[in-house]
């Protein structure tokens, strides 16, 4: 869409430029030049142009890519392998050069075809005699195309910023997470295994600033929580068919593990830690308590998970697993100490930087074992910006593109307008000499292009509809019609339009 934006704005420039010649062409053709010489003329110079742009624009992506990799994650994908190489370049530059014939050939048919005499007719009519109104038609085509590709980008970014907004049920900030490999051929038994994540947990608390230490087999937004089917015999919101087995994320998690995370408890109370002999328990999200007791009363009821009956200990908040934006499946916690995992993820809160922290988390696993290895150690808050690193990237480039389109079509408008100022300064001044003043010709200029930009967010009106079909499943928290969205993107652009319109407007008071 941009391109087209990009061959419109070329076509629309090229076409201006050669109008300013008619007068040229005129003579050239009076003295005898065939029609196939100024079509010549007209698509090298085209085509030149594109080319040097072509150039242009390879040179400009390769310091351009640089850049955005000297920003960019270290752990990106092939980041090593990213940069422009000669074959990329080629093909921007013959995307240039294309471009350019592409858009001259308007401007070089015009000038094949047009008989000598009308040629000689539209020297002296003012706007651009024929072709004025094919200029003005690919300007209104203009600012159609950028007021769609301009209302596609607002919406994801404000797509974006909902998802930043976003609750996702705990309070990732000053929470670092760390990963735990317990080696089993060290530690067999799964007593030897508690009791060595006991330790690590005491150490990490004794760490200065630490406020609390959890443990989990799977974070939020990570989507690595394992499933399974329970059921919860005799509960009221049984149905008597396959939804009385529904499929929930399996977490196992550590007692100190929800108060760490920030986990609201909504009835009931969080794990504790287990003496011998007490029963296995579990903690449930508010979803799953809502589907089997829709009006409260689900602690202390039984439940059949692989072949073992719990008691529900506590109701805590959903936190999502999926991603930031939507609740997932419902939630099934289970404590390490009934259902031992060798490998955890450990949470530390703390009031110090989290960063500066590392250092000391290091050491404090080092003192439990020398040979215990840690991986991932990294803010709750990096692995949010994780999950949200796909969203964020369309958010830029769409962004990226809108205001590549909106320069370009302030571009075409301030090109066509400001051509019309200079070939009508005869008729500029003659209204002059007969009295107009220079604010009402400024306005005569003014309304020339509002009335472009105007026509041109009404054709772009169906085009928003259509955008909105393609980005229905990509938005969040945001009608693909927002109102607000698309009159605040109307306006910008009628704003921005009106600049561009009234720039070359103030020549008229230099006409004395």
């Amino acid at each position: 869409l941009l391109l087209l934006v990009l061959g419109v704005n070329m076509a629309t420039l090229l076409l201006v430029r050669t109008s300013q010649r008619d007068h040229e062409f005129a003579i050239s053709r009076a003295l005898g030049a065939n029609s196939f010489a100024l079509t010549r003329a007209t698509l090298l110079e085209a085509g030149l142009l594109g080319l040097i742009g072509g150039a242009g624009g390879a040179l400009v992506a390769v310091g351009g890519t640089r850049a955005l990799l000297a920003v960019a994650p270290l752990d990106l994908p092939r980041r090593a392998n990213i940069s422009v190489d000669w074959q990329v370049a080629l093909v921007v530059i013959a995307v240039g050069l294309l471009l350019g014939l592409a858009a001259g050939i308007l401007p070089a048919t015009w000038s094949m075809r047009t008989p000598l005499g009308t040629l000689l007719r539209n020297v002296a009519v003012r706007g651009g005699g024929a072709h004025g109104g094919l200029r003005r038609a690919m300007v209104v085509v203009q600012v159609a195309l950028s007021l769609v590709l301009l209302c596609a980008g607002a919406l994801v970014i404000r797509s974006f910023d909902r998802l930043l907004s976003a609750n996702p049920g705990f309070q990732p900030a000053n929470v670092l997470t760390l990963r735990v490999p317990i080696p089993t051929q060290r530690y067999p038994e799964d007593a030897q295994a508690r009791e060595l994540q006991s330790r690590i947990e005491r150490e990490l608390a004794a760490i200065p600033g630490v406020e609390s230490v959890g443990a989990t087999s799977a974070l939020p937004v990570t989507d690595d929580a394992n499933q399974t089917m329970i059921r919860m015999p005799g509960a009221p919101g049984n149905r008597g068919d396959e939804r009385d087995a529904p499929l929930v994320d399996y977490i196992n998690v550590r007692p100190g593990y929800f108060a760490t995370m920030g986990i609201r408890l909504l009835e009931g109370r969080r794990f504790e830690p287990s003496a011998p002999g007490t029963a296995r328990e579990a903690v449930i999200d508010r979803v799953l308590a809502r589907q089997f007791f829709p009006e409260g009363g689900a602690v202390g009821a039984p439940m059949l998970y692989q072949g073992d009956t719990l008691r529900v200990a506590g109701v805590v908040d959903h936190a999502r697993m999926q991603n930031v934006h939507t609740d997932g499946r419902p939630q099934l916690y289970v404590r390490n100490d009934d259902y031992t995992f060798h490998t955890l993820i450990f949470v530390a809160r703390s009031r110090r930087s989290l960063h500066g922290m590392v250092p000391d988390v290091r050491s404090a696993i080092q003192r439990v074992d020398p040979q215990l290895a840690i991986a991932d150690v990294r803010p709750m808050q990096d692995v949010i910006g994780d999950a949200l690193r796909q969203p964020k990237l369309s958010a830029s480039l769409l962004g990226g593109f809108s205001v590549g389109a909106l320069l370009l079509a302030a571009m075409g408008l301030y090109g066509v307008i400001a051509g019309s100022v200079n070939r009508r300064k005869h008729e500029m001044a003659v209204r002059l000499a007969l009295g107009a003043e220079h604010g009402g010709l400024v306005r005569l200029v003014v309304g020339e292009g509002a009335k472009l930009v105007a026509l041109g967010l009404l054709i772009g009106v169906p085009g928003i509809y259509f955008a909105g079909k393609l980005l229905g499943g990509v938005l969040v928290g945001i009608s693909a019609f927002d109102p607000i969205t698309l009159a605040c993107v109307a306006a910008g652009l009628a704003l921005i339009a009106g600049i561009a319109c009234y720039v070359p407007a103030r020549r008229v008071a230099s006409i004395a």
